[in-house]
């Protein structure tokens, strides 16, 4: 019976690795096309930026350089903060004025609503407070680094009307490859293929129309919501549009970070698209599909270990070795794909070589653990610390912040990683 098991097992992750093919065709295919008309003239509505910021993040000069020396004639920029006394607004003021920008406004927000984080928070009173002539609202995280051309490439899609949201995509490639780093960088490899599919949109570089918020319930949604990014699908239904995925547009992150750090950030990750985006079921049914048959692979071994079953332990660990060959099957695909986007706007790539090769190898496994683990904490996560401050998770998805505190800095550097 349990020999039955583990052929069957053999055969259905087989068939797994098959689906994540499948899935990383569509994906494939996806990035070397636009999905919206291209326009026929230069299209650049008036646009305005909003960065909301809580602390000096490591890449926070290159953020703000790259944003206010944009390709675009027709932008501002909002630097929104929560506390006057906040360091990254001094920090913030100080590059500014290196960049002798003059479309630039601070804004400290006083008020802190209770009922969702801090960064929906300043997000919903910057854009509540929005001059109508406005077309488009972008929002952009610190650790973003944007290239010259980046605002006008995400604001494209909108310029044709079936499309209310336009958004890219984070690539992780850390300069030192400890383990917590190589993990964080294989699961978003598998994550931005289901982001694509799903059209979960990420706030790191995130278009929106207007009329999400004119028509839409955006503002309302962001006043009760645990993030930005998506909270914004129930807003983008509601008018009829659809969010466009901008395949030039994957952002480069090249931050360090542990292994504890990654655990707290992937719960977060998580349960952002367990409140609010109506993918949800789908993400955690695929994270069981492939858990379960490993969980079970894993008893089966040990029983065939401890009982000197060779049959056992041989169709066990094939299964493990075609789980194990899948996953870093898919890897030099993806990787090879979107470095050729990145080397057409000139960024600066180093080569794997051989150690980090053979150590991403070795973090397969420990990826998927700490991906179940942080899987199964989700439903029993009642509370989540975030840049300092802690918010209840509430039986019905309520956010409620427990205590304001302004932020305390932690002296990052940029090969430090900010668990955001």
């Amino acid at each position: 019976m349990l020999l039955m098991i583990s052929v069957i097992l053999f055969f259905a992750i087989i068939i797994i690795d098959m689906v994540h093919y499948g899935a990383l065709y569509l994906f494939l295919r996806g990035i070397r096309r636009n999905e919206w008309t291209t326009p026929s003239g230069d299209f650049v509505p008036k646009t305005m930026v909003l960065l909301a910021l809580r602390g000096v993040d490591p890449f926070l000069k290159r953020c703000l350089e790259g944003l206010l020396t944009q390709n675009y004639p027709n932008y501002a920029v909002r630097l929104i903060f929560d506390h006057p006394e906040d360091s990254a607004l001094q920090a913030a003021k100080d590059i500014v004025e290196t960049c002798r920008a003059d479309h630039v406004e601070f804004i400290v927000v006083d008020e802190h609503i209770e009922t969702c984080t801090l960064k929906c928070n300043s997000l919903y009173h910057a854009a509540a407070a929005l001059d109508p002539s406005y077309e488009v609202i972008v929002i952009l995280d610190a650790d973003t680094n944007p290239h010259p051309n980046w605002l006008r490439q995400l604001v494209e899609p909108l310029s044709d009307p079936r499309f209310a949201a336009a958004t890219g995509q984070r690539w992780y490639i850390p300069v030192t490859p400890n383990p917590g780093s190589l993990i964080r960088y294989l699961w978003n490899a598998a994550a931005v293929v289901q982001l694509y599919l799903y059209r979960i949109a990420w706030g790191g570089s995130l278009a929106l129309r207007r009329d999400l918020f004119t028509e839409g319930n955006l503002l309302n949604d962001w006043k009760t919501a645990f993030t930005d990014d998506a909270a914004i699908s129930q807003s983008v239904q509601m008018i009829g549009g659809k969010t466009a995925f901008v395949p030039t547009l994957f952002m480069v992150n090249r931050e360090t970070c542990s292994l504890r750090s990654f655990h707290r950030w992937v719960k977060r990750q998580l349960l952002c698209a367990k409140l609010h985006h109506p993918a949800w079921n789908a993400v955690a049914f695929q994270g069981t599909l492939i858990t379960l048959p490993l969980l079970t692979c894993a008893g089966l071994l040990v029983t065939g270990l401890l009982f000197g079953d060779v049959s056992l332990i041989v169709w066990n660990l094939g299964s493990f070795a075609v789980y194990w060959g899948g996953v870093f099957g898919t890897l030099p695909i993806m990787e090879n794909n979107i470095r050729q986007l990145l080397k057409q706007r000139g960024e600066p790539l180093q080569a794997w070589g051989i150690k980090r090769t053979f150590l991403t190898l070795l973090m397969i496994p420990i990826t998927q653990i700490v991906y179940t683990s942080a899987l199964i904490q989700l439903y029993f996560l009642r509370r989540v610390e975030w840049r300092g401050v802690d918010y209840e998770i509430g039986t019905k998805k309520q956010i409620r912040l427990v205590e304001y505190k302004p932020y305390k800095n932690d002296n990052l550097t940029e090969n430090n990683f900010r668990s955001i």
